[in-house]
């Protein structure tokens, strides 16, 4: 149907039409719905003009429905239920029930304490989809409004349909195989060893591939990946160092085994995750799921990475949020 097409009916008209077959006689339905018998049989002639096909046998008493008129009957029910249920749930939208509340978290919090966030958000949020962070493909998926909340590392600040909240700060640190026995003073300590690299698809990467540019090194590219755990295994293995992020290591606890973690040498780089919705959208909601971040974060998370690396300190931060 193009737009310059008009239904032959409206909602109204179907209801209408229903409650007369339904009580089996025009003054019974018009007094039912609160017209006058006239305005009744008018909204019918008006309807069967429209089909082209005649609705109602009005030599039968009491009133009943032709062939096409019971079709209309069967058809009318359904799309009258199913607007009912749309003006009850763009209604909700008011109050900020949705129902299906869609995330996209960076994988480093969905694997760390995914199952505990679902838990303690399912208590006042009905439906959730976890989804998992792919740059690129999630801001566009936000902007495209196929996800309500995105939650990673330096993604939408320059969007003006976006409000940022903080959630964490945590600072980067220099992953060696454990069988190294050398003391590492500088990245440039370093040149020779094969580095491991984040890609260039991932936050971490860019991050990390600008620090080196800063400090004016060059390390061979001979192998990088995109995911946490293959780095975690490979330094592991001993086939090189790499940066990463004491959450990043919490997420691969199983692989660390034989990987020291510890302070990137002569520099401090920190990363940031924020947490991502619409302007003017979900009310509370967005302030409501940052708080659950912020008490896992801050009760579950902070003393395991502070276990894993003891000597950040105050590089770690939480930030908080009142709920609401």
């Amino acid at each position: 149907m193009t737009t310059s097409q008009k239904l032959g009916f409206d909602l109204w008209q179907l209801e209408i039409f229903r409650t007369v077959v339904a009580a089996g006689n025009l003054t019974k339905g018009a007094r039912q719905v609160g017209l006058t018998q006239s305005a009744v049989s008018q909204v019918v002639a008006n309807l069967e003009k429209a089909m082209g096909v005649a609705l109602l046998d009005r030599d039968i008493r009491p009133v009943q429905a032709t062939t096409a008129g019971r079709l209309l009957m069967e058809k009318a029910h359904d799309l009258l239920e199913q607007a009912r249920e749309l003006e009850t749930a763009v209604k909700s939208t008011a109050h900020h029930v949705i129902p299906t509340l869609r995330i996209s978290m960076v994988a480093s919090l969905t694997t760390t304490l995914g199952p505990d966030f679902v838990r303690e958000l399912g208590k006042s949020v009905k439906r959730c989809s976890l989804f998992a962070n792919m740059r690129g493909i999630s801001e566009e998926q936000f902007q495209a409004r196929e996800i309500d909340i995105l939650i990673g590392i330096d993604l939408l600040r320059e969007v003006d349909a976006a409000i940022t909240i903080p959630l964490l700060i945590e600072p980067y640190a220099l992953a060696l195989p454990a069988e190294w026995d050398i003391e590492v003073r500088s990245l440039a300590d370093l040149k020779g060893r094969n580095f491991i690299r984040h890609t260039h698809r991932t936050s971490a990467g860019r991050q990390v591939e600008q620090v080196i540019r800063q400090l004016r090194l060059e390390f061979p590219r001979e192998f990088e990946s995109d995911t946490a755990d293959t780095i975690a295994t490979m330094v592991s293995a001993g086939l090189g160092w790499s940066i990463t992020t004491p959450l990043m290591a919490l997420q691969t606890k199983e692989r660390m085994t034989g990987v020291r973690l510890l302070p990137l040498p002569g520099i401090k780089v920190r990363r940031r995750i924020d947490l991502y919705s619409r302007k003017s959208e979900l009310g509370t909601i967005p302030h409501e799921v940052a708080h659950v971040l912020q008490v896992l974060l801050r009760d579950k998370i902070a003393p395991s990475l502070h276990a894993i690396a003891p000597w950040m300190g105050d590089q770690l931060h939480v930030f908080e949020h009142p709920r609401g």
